[in-house]
């Protein structure tokens, strides 16, 4: 009898777990992924590219960039879990140059860029959304060139990068400037109020161009890497394009080369592709994609064991296209890229 009862309660333990498991959602290991392509589309942009992406949800992601056209025509697309649609509601039409999108839930989205066709030339912007409208919401005191990178871990602690070597932060209420290195390009920036980092790069077209890695501590900015360009290509210590903080005291850095982590405060290579990687973001310390060139698009993940290559599917776009940005719940991934000219959206799941 006993034996009978410890049978019928495994049995409905057993059918109880099976139902259990086949209602709830499934999700792919992102090496697993089935990628889709769009490409991003807005009449009479003949100059359409976009460089960085974020989402609340994979129901609720945006992409941001560079629109010939200006802000209202195409240099923000937004994806509602369907299809990918320009956003136009700006505070005027000159918000065209957006380089990097970053947030803190549906209704707190920020973007850094320039307006590069405003009554005052280059001019410095970081738009705010709320749920309910766009805003510039930096002041026009700053005095800062056009903006680059952004970043940080809230609205209250957040990092904008400048073309021209300095750091804007603001906490929530005020903004202060500090100034690294003037005539930097501050490529990427990223960190909280212990710890943050910052590259960039001289950008003037000549061999002796120098790239930076900047480090924020105890309040104070270091610079603790610099390379010639000539040298940084045949050796980089650290990657000058990508940073990703997946939780406090953790950090990426994606490069010519490779993927670097900052450990006993040192750079450390922890994966060398033989490509130059632009983007890298991620979910958790065991979930982390990075994107880019090599001959082509590609695009590595991390699961917290190994670096792989995501193989995306030959002819899924074209192969002058470069990867600049990913971002991933988890659940989903999506990359942006573009060839200087057309931009497309990768989404896979």
């Amino acid at each position: 009898m006993l034996r009978f009862y410890f049978s019928l309660t495994l049995g409905v333990f057993l059918l109880q777990v099976s139902c259990k498991a086949s209602t709830e959602p499934q999700f792919k290991n992102p090496r697993e992924y089935t990628w889709t392509a769009t490409q991003l589309q807005y009449p009479g942009a003949y100059n359409l590219r976009m460089y960085s992406i974020w989402g609340s949800s994979a129901q609720n992601v945006y992409a941001s960039g560079f629109s010939i056209l200006g802000g209202q025509k195409g240099a923000i697309f937004r994806y509602d879990g369907r299809q990918w649609n320009p956003v136009t509601a700006f505070p005027s039409p000159d918000y065209n140059d957006l380089w990097e999108i970053t947030g803190f839930g549906e209704n707190d989205i920020w973007i850094a860029g320039s307006r590069l066709f405003a009554p005052t030339g280059d001019s410095a912007a970081v738009l705010h959304y709320d749920g309910a409208r766009w805003t510039q919401v930096l002041p026009s005191h700053m005095g800062v060139r056009g903006l680059k990178s952004i970043g940080g871990t809230s609205s209250r602690s957040l990092y904008v990068g400048s073309r021209d070597g300095r750091v804007l932060r603001y906490n929530g209420v005020s903004w202060s400037v500090d100034t690294l290195y003037l005539g930097l390009s501050l490529v990427d920036i990223e960190g909280d109020d212990t710890q943050a980092f910052a590259v960039g790069n001289t950008w003037r077209g000549a061999l002796d161009d120098s790239i930076m890695c900047f480090r924020k501590s105890l309040n104070t900015w270091q610079l603790i890497d610099i390379q010639i360009e000539t040298n940084y290509s045949s050796s980089p210590r650290f990657g000058s394009n990508g940073l990703y903080s997946p939780q406090a005291g953790i950090f990426y850095s994606c490069g010519y080369l490779g993927v670097f982590r900052w450990e006993a405060n040192k750079w450390v290579k922890v994966f060398s592709p033989i490509a130059s990687l632009i983007g890298i973001e991620g979910n958790s310390p065991t979930n982390i994609l990075t994107v880019g060139w090599r001959d082509g698009p590609v695009a590595y993940h991390w699961d917290g064991v190994s670096w792989e290559d995501l193989k995306l599917p030959h002819g899924l776009i074209p192969q002058d296209v470069a990867l600049y940005d990913v971002w991933t719940n988890g659940k989903e991934a999506f990359i942006v890229g573009n060839n200087g000219a057309v931009s497309y959206l990768l989404h896979g799941k």
